[in-house]
């Protein structure tokens, strides 16, 4: 739907002479009866087979403003205008030459603001019920937030100019390509495709919306020019009518879709976020015909993109386009464009001083560095009081975050360190043999992990994929973690369609298979149909996602029989051997040491007694059982202090401190042997 505000003049004079005193006339008492009276005649769906709403909202005596949604996906802006005059000339007497002098497209807040003015002048009673029976009633929604903006249209050479001074990607520079090829019909049929907008930062996916928008308006590929930016969409979204009235509205129109969801949910959380995929895979389903598709993808905050993307390339086309990025001189030009939007607008040397020298910067780290910019500016040229102010600092002593030193500084793991070495090392020589034009054929790089429980498997699997990713031989770098639940389906015919699903998911990234010989079922076929779909798509997806598989040793070795082609698929069979005493214990100093906490003496011995004890026992929770008795040993620690001084202030290095009574825990007596018996004896 496209909403426009209409403005018609009329000859006054012409109408006075038709005759007609009564309140329609020009002899009416006031402006706002003359207006109330052609409402009366207006009004929801009032025309063109219920694909026009007309409504008066101001004006005078010889001009009025029309408010209008058309639904232009039914019926043709020029069959719109021609309705508004014939209509008009029959509400206003003698108004034979009433015609359209103006016409603006607005946003569906405005209509808000115009009818609770309308409502003010006392040209239409109740401001409220017209955007009401419109559905238009979603702005104050608490499960997702949503701004509004109209664009105008770009030439090509306008789109062009406007990419290179945001550092448009190739991918963003390709499409305008398309976009603007003259072998495209100028009508709109509806949206061949829709697009995914991979950034850094969701100001980076404004830039390119407001590169597209303007250039698919200027080839007929839209009926309207609105974008609607959906954020900050909670899980509850589903629940309501509102996000469907959003996408109804908006047909003509585009919808940009933040899949970061709300603060705090991303990365491994996004299957909480199951039935708002359902429910706007629902809608576009429905709605994407007519209404195009914006769908953000975050690289620091994925949010529940990889499953709503994998699961709407089902049925409709996606093109993505990335977030662009430039060189040093480039970027120092980009900030100032960006400064030129504030009050205080920074010359070129200033940005020079600001930005760090680099070969190459994205769009998103120059966004990161204006906003810091920005808020040194509110202290130091706005809000100048604060400028001596004295800040809280924190310090914080925490190691690099670096997933290939995180990988390097985790104890034990040498034979997988060493292998990781030789997955970077094949992957650079492929990129160096392609960039020479040679045969740059890609192995396969698919694992298998075996090891008991805690012996850090999964761990090392979301290292691997973000190591490859910072190494360039993987493009994305996510980690898609499933299980039999998220493999098998309840019908027959459905586990091969969720099986590439979680591929599509973790295109150029890891597919961790966690307990993987669960899919191993005597009782029914979903199993097999599982493994063979896996083997399948490891095949077809064999450039852009590495399946890990992981579990018992015993166990696996059941699953790798149980089709031919899955072990000779699997490069590396890689084994995390339990820990010994020793290890556990620098596992434990390491979390230690990474919570702040310092550890007293005769602890070591104390653990290391507790440590060898649970080596003894088969499956006794390896790295898992060195943190349960460091926190069981934190919470004693708690109810120790608040015993010892209670309500007193309690000295900070007190707090900091784990003394040898602190482990005297469940967790360290668990598999001590039992002296006695336990019950009555007689």
């Amino acid at each position: 739907m496209v909403f426009y505000e209409f403005t018609l003049e009329y000859d006054t004079k012409a109408s006075a002479n038709n005759g007609n005193k009564g309140k329609t006339g020009e002899k009416a008492n006031k402006w706002s009866d003359y207006a109330s009276e052609i409402n009366e005649h207006l009004g929801i769906e009032c025309g063109l087979d219920g694909n026009i709403s007309l409504l008066v909202t101001g004006g005078k005596f010889g001009k009025l403003q029309l408010l209008a949604t058309c639904r232009l996906e039914n019926v043709s802006l020029r069959a719109c205008r021609e309705y508004i005059c014939k209509t008009m000339r029959e509400a206003v007497p003698g108004s034979d030459h009433l015609r359209i002098t103006d016409e603006r497209e607005v946003c569906a807040k405005d209509i808000h603001s115009i009818c609770k003015r309308a409502s003010g002048a006392g040209v239409i009673s109740g401001r409220g019920w017209f955007p009401r029976d419109l559905s238009l009633d979603y702005f104050d929604n608490c499960q997702f937030k949503i701004k509004e903006k109209n664009y105008s249209e770009f030439t090509y050479e306008e789109a062009m100019e406007r990419a290179c001074q945001i550092m448009a990607d190739d991918t963003l520079l390709q499409e305008l390509e398309r976009i603007y090829a003259g072998s495209n019909i100028d009508k709109f049929y509806g949206h061949p495709v829709h697009y995914k907008l991979t950034v850094g930062d969701p100001e980076a996916a404004m830039e390119i919306a407001e590169v597209l928008i303007p250039a698919l308006c200027a080839n007929r590929r839209m009926l309207g020019h609105r974008l609607e930016h959906l954020y900050s969409i909670e899980e509850g979204c589903y629940a309501e009518e509102d996000m469907d009235h959003v996408f109804e509205n908006a047909q003509g129109n585009a919808v940009l879709i933040e899949l970061k969801g709300s603060d705090g949910m991303h990365g491994n959380y996004a299957s909480s976020y199951e039935s708002v995929v359902d429910y706007f895979d629902e809608l576009i389903r429905k709605y994407a015909l007519n209404t195009l598709c914006l769908f953000v993808d975050n690289t620091e905050h994925p949010g529940f993109s990889q499953s709503m993307i994998a699961k709407v390339r089902e049925h409709i086309d996606i093109v993505e386009i990335k977030e662009g990025a430039g060189d040093y001189d480039k970027a120092v030009e980009f900030f100032q464009r960006l400064t030129e939007k504030t009050d205080f607008p920074a010359t070129e040397k200033e940005v020079r001083k600001i930005l760090p020298k680099k070969k190459l910067y994205t769009v998103s780290e120059v966004y990161e560095a204006y906003k810091k910019w920005y808020g040194n500016g509110l202290k130091n040229r706005i809000y100048t009081a604060y400028r001596t102010c004295e800040m809280v600092e924190v310090h914080e002593d925490r190691q690099s975050s670096a997933p290939y030193q995180e990988l390097q500084n985790m104890v034990g793991l040498s034979e997988l360190k060493k292998v990781v070495d030789q997955i970077i090392a094949t992957g650079k020589m492929q990129q160096i043999r392609s960039q020479m034009g040679l045969d740059s054929y890609k192995s396969s790089m698919h694992m298998i992990f075996t090891g008991n429980p805690g012996s850090a498997k999964t761990t090392v699997a979301r290292l691997l994929s973000q190591i490859l990713k910072k190494e360039g031989i993987l493009d994305s770098g996510r980690f898609v973690e499933v299980g039999r639940a998220d493999l098998i389906a309840r019908y027959v015919g459905w586990t091969a369609k969720t099986v590439c699903q979680k591929f599509r998911e973790a295109s150029g990234g890891v597919l961790f298979i966690d307990e993987a010989y669960s899919l191993v079922d005597n009782s029914n076929t979903f199993g097999d149909e599982a493994i063979n779909t896996i083997v399948q798509e490891m095949e077809n997806h064999r450039d852009d996602v590495i399946v890990i598989f992981a579990g018992y040793p015993e166990k696996m070795k059941v699953f790798l029989e149980k089709n031919e082609g899955l072990r000779s698929r699997i490069a590396f069979h890689l084994n995390f051997p339990d820990y010994n005493a020793e290890e556990l214990w620098q596992i434990l100093k390491l979390m230690a040491k990474q919570k702040g906490y310092r550890l007293a003496e005769g602890i070591e011995t104390m653990c290391m007694d507790i440590f060898s004890t649970a080596c003894s026992h088969d499956e006794f929770g390896n790295g898992r059982f060195a943190r349960n008795v460091l926190e069981q040993a934190i919470m004693h620690q708690s109810e120790r202090l608040f015993n010892e001084y209670k309500g007193k202030k309690i000295p900070k290095s007190k707090l900091l401190e784990l003394i040898p009574a602190d482990f005297e825990t469940n967790a360290g007596q668990q598999f001590k042997e039992k002296k006695g018996r336990i019950g009555f004896a007689v």
